[in-house]
């Protein structure tokens, strides 16, 4: 429980900063999500998963589950990111 409550409270400040870019035109918001999206991207991927499980096992399971919605997490920040914060900026890039 106190992972989903983790996935829901990083959605909700990656998906803040994503609309209050949209709203205020201001694109270092999405880009603050962006970044957020890419640190978490890392973590997730190159977390050391436990050699001792069972696959099948249900905590593996769940870890997996729990995987996938970091995933989708990261994925919207990243999408803020690119739409509104890269594609916004009149320099395009050069913060």
């Amino acid at each position: 429980m106190q992972s989903m409550k983790l996935i829901l409270i990083t959605y909700a400040v990656i998906l803040t900063l994503g609309i209050l870019s949209m709203v205020t035109k201001i694109h270092y918001f999405a880009n603050i999500a962006g970044f957020i999206a890419a640190i978490g991207f890392m973590v997730v991927f190159f977390k050391d998963p436990s050699a001792n499980e069972d696959k099948n096992s249900e905590v593996a399971v769940k870890a997996t589950t729990y995987k996938k919605y970091w995933y989708i997490v990261f994925a919207t920040g990243l999408f803020f990111s690119l739409i509104f914060g890269t594609l916004w900026n009149s320099q395009m890039g050069g913060m």
